[in-house]
């Protein structure tokens, strides 16, 4: 008898249970919007990367870069512990450098401006409730380069002076994950912060955009060869632009 009145009582709590959970999920705030200035964050570290890029690069120096980068989510709550998010990000970075050979006459002081454009779909699973939450990511990359500058060239005790530009661009797929929190500031939606870190890995699905940039200089330029971008557009487009660790700071609203 007392093992019977054990399992009606288990059977009755299971029951309240899941109907609190069902009446909670339906009266909590199920849309999410928030506005991601951690890509922004992100972008700052190419200006360390700038004298590891030099040591890759033969005859250049002098890296100077700046760039802006954020990002828009919108996230829909299926479940109490289940939501998906689709999120679009955009960056923008440029970069000035001096291009000399040794013992030669010829120089070029280029522009590097990068455009990366990138749709993600996310599927998120909180645990505990509404706060801490795992992420996953699989998504759509765009991300173009365009070189532009002028080439100087000594003839004697003449200087001539030819502009060149050269611009190329690649597709990615994009797949990561972030583990993170989002704590809205209101009993039930309203400000809302989240913050999150994470890695993001990029497949490109075409030829190599750094190879592709030099291909197109070196026809503008006549043939004459220039110098290999391959490897530093690489830890580019694998660190900073396309992949690479992560980090969210968005501010929102919950409703």
């Amino acid at each position: 008898m007392a093992k019977k009145g054990l399992l009606v009582l288990i059977i009755a709590v299971l029951a309240a249970g899941g109907t609190f959970a069902q009446s909670d999920y339906a009266s909590m705030a199920k849309s999410t919007v928030t506005v991601d200035f951690g890509p922004t964050i992100a972008g700052f570290v190419v200006n360390p990367l700038s004298s590891t890029i030099e040591s890759m690069l033969e005859n250049v120096s002098g890296i100077k870069t700046s760039g802006f980068s954020i990002a828009a989510q919108y996230e829909r709550q299926l479940l109490k512990q289940v939501s998906v998010a689709g999120r679009f990000v955009y960056g923008g970075n440029d970069a000035d450098f001096t291009y000399k050979q040794p013992d030669t006459i010829i120089s070029a002081t280029p522009v590097l401006n990068l455009t990366s454009l990138a749709v993600e779909g996310h599927a998120r699973f909180y645990p505990f409730g509404e706060t801490f939450f795992l992420d996953g990511m699989l998504g759509y990359a765009y991300l173009k380069a365009k070189l532009s500058g002028t080439v100087v060239a000594k003839v004697g005790p003449i200087s001539v002076a030819m502009p060149a530009s050269a611009s190329a661009d690649n597709n990615y797929l994009k797949l990561g994950g972030k583990l993170g929190w989002r704590i809205t500031f209101g009993n039930n939606g309203g400000l809302t912060f989240e913050s999150a870190i994470g890695y993001y890995a990029g497949t490109a699905l075409g030829d190599d955009l750094g190879k592709k940039v030099s291909a197109e200089l070196k026809k503008a330029i006549g043939g004459y060869e220039v110098v290999d971008i391959a490897e530093p557009f690489s830890l580019l487009e694998n660190f900073i632009l396309i992949g690479g660790p992560r980090v969210t700071l968005a501010l929102g609203y919950r409703f």
